[in-house]
């Protein structure tokens, strides 16, 4: 049996090229976040196998299986330049030039 932790990460090169090349009877695969940001989550269930389990996060959290979370959401405005490259930019790096958004540095800590 091959069990495996943050599955989600399958589709990636490196891990797809060691997962079809072991022979194994069984795979397991675990994660707490089945997504994957490039919509390869189908790959996942092609060199794994399908989703057999899922628990709600909120009910682990009510029931004291994992920590509790709050969330909030913040906006922060972009500089011009940074917002012209977000409107202009490819969908799969809006992602990035939002999160290195000078002008949100520091919401962290107020």
């Amino acid at each position: 049996m091959m069990l495996l932790d943050e599955v989600h990460l399958m589709p990636a090169k490196m891990f797809r090229s060691v997962v079809s090349h072991i022979a194994v009877h069984s795979k397991l695969g675990l994660t707490a976040t089945l997504v994957h940001e490039d919509n390869k989550i189908d790959d996942v269930n092609f060199l794994i196998g399908p989703k057999l389990y899922e628990a709600n996060w909120m009910d682990l959290a009510n029931n004291g299986h994992i920590a509790t979370v709050q969330c909030a959401e913040v906006w922060c405005e972009m500089t011009p330049k940074f917002y012209k490259a977000y409107l202009e930019g490819q969908t799969c790096k809006k992602p990035l030039i939002y999160v290195i958004n000078q002008t949100s540095s520091g919401i962290a800590s107020t």
